[in-house]
């Protein structure tokens, strides 16, 4: 039987195809159809029997990753939303909070709200905030409800009543309410969606997944529909953005939680591949056509957060914390008051870069890399997208080397100068803001731009080490066949922490727990496989803001050791602020639970050694790396045609059928056992790493 996981990106969507007896691997990537994503599905299930003889039909797991959710809050194409909130609260959305992305910006706009005012309602009912009802919900302000929603043209409600999340009985009760008598809507409550404290993020994400639940759930039908029809009998799953799988079922009412589902599908592969070489701190950066995601990992684990947001709205739900910046192969490059510039803007799937001849006339740094010779015209996707190198290099010169006074090498060089440095400036957000020093970590670059940049990123920012996964171009696709089932419950309850018994955060603890394996107990996952880990967001007293901390030796010991956890919490707040001051009381905010349902996932084969002395290459090409040298004749290697433990020593050209990677001159390379390239950046080719590093 087999696995399948799909990414959908805004440029490709990719497959990954894994045989559970053998552990064999097939990979493969289609044009997305930003229109229909389930018209490239359709392709690609088609090309997996064609090509690999493997129907649908015989697939055991479908795994699916999308960016529907994420396009329709960037493009502003979401549903019509209404919002019902507690008297006095209607402009929450609208007055947000003190900080901003730029506090001293007297000009900034904040992003509208996804609920227009005249969609906003007061609804009369309050519960306090010691959880008190102060005001009923009665039938008659339900039924007045009703009505006033009935008369708005909205596809999806959101309720978000003030601290439902101690009581969300009056949640509850208007949402029922709500489904029965206007059953063509899409009614989403807080307190299950959110059930924290801070009432502009927990609004402003319930109005967030009412306003992406149509598309999802017409998404769905489409895939069911598809998956029907190829007479598909398997398990059905949506990554998530916490990089846990949840049931299609699941991703219906909670389309919030699919906003960072394909970057999450590359922090897992990335983190697992990574592990497989004993690989525990790595900084990755996924490259695609649109955009670059940058993610840390230390010791093996993937940093889930809360607190995250997309085009300017928060999100509260657990996230991989991820860096997103607009740098994909696809970003335009063009001239700005004298300077070259490099993206956000993207010539996406449709025109495309210009060398893909659908159209497209600017510049992007897909183009400037066909222009230096890294990508091979003829290989390009294995060699099923020709590619039109004399049309790149011309763009390149109309656009930017005339306008600039440079000539169309140098122009092409720039391009890449400059989306090196958009990347080291999102990974100071991952690294040097929190304290990293990322020369302590292994560079993993991966997607289908990654391996273009990866020398030079590690170089600008004085690395030694790069890890190139196996299959680096579908990580995602990959990924999501490498982890687990996975549902978060949280809970807030303020307390201090020396007011506080050992036995009351254990009840809390219990009741998340519980919640947590009975959900998955439902999704057919047994007891034995089921792990739950708990962490708690805590304070100093009087702090605005919250550290999240595991719970030492939970659930292995039930009874909480306060005396560990406090420590652990002033030893968090010494690592992330440099600082701690173990005098000071501290607070226990809210209650996390992760549960886990452990699944067969995909595994990476050992590589055999080889049996010739050294590889051979596959063809050359002149490649340019550097002006002052000139151009040079470059060996390029097949990826599949190295061994384990061969070595080689750049310049040279890696490929597969979906990625080039560019061993710059003077870089070491080594293939361990299984099958993952390391690379060795010499000290003496670092540059300007400390100038990067302090900004």
């Amino acid at each position: 039987m087999y696995y399948l996981g799909v990414d959908t990106g805004g440029t490709f969507t990719d497959f990954a195809l894994f045989r559970r007896d053998t552990c064999a691997l097939q990979t493969f990537k289609v044009r997305s159809v930003p229109s229909d994503p389930g018209a490239a599905i359709v392709i690609g299930l088609d090309r997996m029997k064609q090509e690999f003889g493997v129907p649908a039909r015989e697939c055991e797991r479908f795994i699916f990753g999308t960016t529907v959710a994420t396009n329709a809050v960037l493009e502003r194409k979401g549903a019509r939303v209404a919002l019902l909130t507690t008297r006095g609260m209607r402009d929450v959305l609208e007055i947000q909070r003190q900080w901003r992305r730029r506090l001293f910006d007297l000009y900034l706009q904040k992003p509208p709200a996804l609920a227009p005012r005249r969609h906003r309602l007061e609804v009369d009912e309050r519960v306090t905030a010691s959880g008190e009802v102060l005001i009923a919900l009665t039938d008659a302000e339900v039924e007045r409800c009703i009505q006033a929603v009935a008369a708005l043209d909205i596809d999806a409600v959101a309720i978000s009543f003030l601290f439902s999340f101690l009581r969300p009985e009056h949640e509850q009760y208007m949402a029922a309410a709500l489904r029965k008598r206007l059953p063509h809507l899409h009614v989403t409550i807080s307190s299950e969606v959110s059930p924290e404290f801070r009432e502009y993020e927990r609004t402003a994400t319930t109005v967030m997944n009412a306003y992406t639940i149509p598309k999802i759930s017409a998404l769905a039908r489409r895939i069911e529909g598809i998956l029907k029809d190829v007479g598909f009998k398997g398990t059905f799953g949506v990554i998530q953005s916490n990089g846990g799988i949840m049931s299609l079922e699941t991703a219906r009412s909670r389309a919030v939680n699919t906003l960072l589902s394909g970057p999450a599908g590359g922090v897992v592969g990335a983190t697992v591949v990574a592990g497989y070489s004993s690989v525990g701190n790595i900084l990755g950066f996924d490259v695609g056509g649109t955009s670059t995601d940058i993610t840390l990992v230390e010791n093996g684990k993937l940093r889930v957060t809360a607190e995250g947001g997309i085009a300017g709205y928060p999100i509260k739900v657990p996230q991989v914390s991820v860096h997103t910046i607009g740098a994909g192969g696809g970003s335009i490059a063009r001239p700005v008051l004298g300077m070259l510039k490099v993206g956000p803007e993207s010539a996406g799937a449709n025109p495309g870069p210009v060398c893909y001849g659908g159209g497209g006339t600017e510049p992007t740094g897909t183009d400037a890399a066909v222009a230096l010779g890294y990508i091979d015209p003829d290989y390009f996707a294995g060699g099923e997208i020709k590619l039109d190198r004399a049309g790149a290099r011309a763009a390149i010169e109309a656009k930017v080397a005339r306008p600039l006074g440079l000539d169309t090498d140098v122009a092409a060089l720039s391009i890449l100068d400059v989306q090196v440095a958009n990347i080291i400036g999102g990974m100071r957000k991952v690294t040097v803001e929190v304290g990293r020093d990322p020369r302590d970590f292994v560079l993993l670059p991966f997607g289908g731009a990654g391996g273009l940049y990866a020398g030079l990123v590690a170089e600008e920012a004085g690395m030694s080490r790069i890890m190139l996964p196996q299959h680096p171009s579908v990580l995602s696709a990959l990924g999501m066949l490498m982890t687990d089932v996975r549902r978060d419950g949280v809970v807030t309850r303020v307390s201090r922490l020396d007011r506080t018994s050992s036995s009351e955060i254990a009840a809390i603890a219990a009741d998340l727990a519980n919640h947590g394996i009975a959900t998955l107990g439902k999704e057919g996952i047994e007891r034995s496989q089921i792990r739950t880990v708990l962490s708690c967001d805590m304070r100093y007293v009087g702090q605005a803001y919250e550290l999240n901390v595991p719970v030492p030796d939970w659930p292995d010991c039930p009874e909480i050791d306060l005396v560990r956890l406090t420590s652990a919490f002033h030893e968090q707040h010494r690592l992330f602020y440099g600082q701690c001051s173990e005098g000071e009381p501290v607070e226990i905010v809210s209650y996390r639970i992760e549960t886990t349902g452990l699944v067969e996932k995909a595994e990476l084969r050992a590589l055999p050694p080889r049996d010739a002395e050294r590889p051979v290459p596959r063809t050359s090409r002149d490649v340019l790396f550097d002006r002052s040298q000139g151009w040079s004749r470059c060996p390029v290697f097949e990826r599949a045609a190295l061994a384990a433990q061969d070595t080689l020593t750049g310049p040279a050209i890696i490929e597969d059928r979906g990625s080039s990677f560019v061993l710059r001159p003077g870089h070491q390379l080594l293939v361990d056992g299984v099958g993952n390239i390391f690379v060795n950046v010499p000290q003496a080719a670092t540059r300007h790493a400390e100038e990067q590093l302090n900004g």
